[in-house]
């Protein structure tokens, strides 16, 4: 079972694209899968009342009045299943929230508990998003860490538990980007059915700048793909830009009453075909 585990680990580490980048370390808890999911939409209406006092009672008054909608992703690794996803959104108007957890399942999950915990904050307009707040906390084994995100005329002020390392970029520098999981919100977003697939989105996780961008789509019946391309722009290490700077990735969609909802992101790594697959 050691080449699983070193393959699982490699998985979650290499940061070799957004998702690996942030959804793959793992925050471990203490709490059972059971209670974390009945839980789930709780926690976030708690965080987000707790979070008021930084953004003012009306913004958070719309936020937490919005209902929650669930989502869930079993995630494969050249057909091996090693975790699942589960994140939570609250929209009202131009304003949402999204609570994000992944953790490690099955074969994988039973050697080593990998767990990641993510919160943001802020609002959209014409499909740009403006980020109020982002909040990570993670545990990989290893490392835990925690990050946090506070925006202000665009500009993200961080603060975070981890050492900078010499080639991470300031975020003084990282005007007018998205963090993390508000560009996973969108890029997992229903798509129109006229001139879907036109998201260009350039983020800052506190350390390194990427852009992800659709460059095409294709629609065949009720099946629609956009293909994309994932690049790393700044904040890298020689070492991860000599892996690769350009990776492309696909989205598949299905037609469900007037948009195409997605049913699973697909994308390559070095250690093969990896799957986020939409329960």
């Amino acid at each position: 079972m050691s080449w699983l585990w070193a393959s699982f680990r490699m998985f979650f580490h290499n940061r070799l694209t957004f998702l690996v980048n942030y959804w793959l370390d793992l925050i471990e808890t203490g709490r059972s899968d059971k209670h974390l999911k009945k839980s789930f939409a709780m926690n976030l209406q708690k965080i987000l009342y707790l979070f008021c006092f930084g953004f003012g009672f009306v913004y958070c008054a719309q936020v937490a009045s919005a209902e929650v909608s669930q989502h869930k992703y079993n995630v494969y690794v050249s057909g091996l299943k090693v975790g699942e996803l589960d994140y939570a959104v609250n929209t009202k108007g131009s304003a949402y929230s999204i609570r994000a957890l992944m953790r490690s399942t099955g074969i994988v999950g039973a050697f080593k508990k990998y767990r990641y915990e993510g919160l943001a904050m802020g609002r959209t307009n014409k499909g740009n998003f403006f980020p109020q707040k982002y909040a990570e906390n993670s545990d990989t084994g290893n490392r835990k860490s925690n990050k946090e995100m506070v925006y202000k005329n665009g500009i993200p002020r961080l603060t975070q538990s981890e050492d900078r390392k010499d080639h991470w970029l300031d975020p003084k520098t990282q005007k007018n980007t998205a963090d993390p999981l508000s560009a996973i919100y969108g890029l997992l977003s229903d798509q129109p059915l006229e001139n879907p697939c036109t998201q260009n989105i350039t983020v800052y996780d506190g350390a390194r700048r990427y852009s992800i961008k659709l460059v095409s789509s294709q629609i065949d019946g009720t099946e629609m793909s956009c293909q994309g391309i994932f690049t790393r722009l700044g904040g890298y290490s020689e070492k991860e830009l000599s892996q690769g700077i350009e990776f492309p990735f696909e989205l598949k969609f299905s037609k469900q009453d007037n948009v195409f909802r997605i049913d699973r992101f697909v994308m390559s790594t070095l250690l093969g075909r990896a799957s986020f697959v939409r329960q």
